[in-house]
């Protein structure tokens, strides 16, 4: 992960849409971080995983669901701003 350039303010949900497109933009207790999209290899596995713990929640009849398992969901935690591999 990387740091950006310190500034005097904050980092805002506003640094998160003007991170460039191809790296994921995180806030973290007021400083922006970047990170490369995930490459293949690992986009696969995190699908993979979602998809082996979401399918009871989606597609099993005999399963509890009404849960969501989501790829790389944008989650708003006060002014954090995380973008975990995986969610529930």
């Amino acid at each position: 992960m990387r740091e950006l350039a310190h500034t005097e303010r904050p980092a805002t949900y506003q640094d998160v849409l003007d991170a460039p497109p191809h790296r994921v933009a995180e806030v973290l207790a007021g400083t922006l971080y970047t990170q490369p999209r995930p490459a293949m290899r690992h986009a696969r596995a995190s699908s993979a995983i979602g998809a082996k713990v979401g399918s009871p929640f989606d597609y099993d009849d005999d399963g509890p669901s009404g849960g969501w398992i989501l790829d790389e969901p944008e989650l708003h935690l006060g002014n954090d701003v995380l973008v975990p591999d995986v969610a529930g």
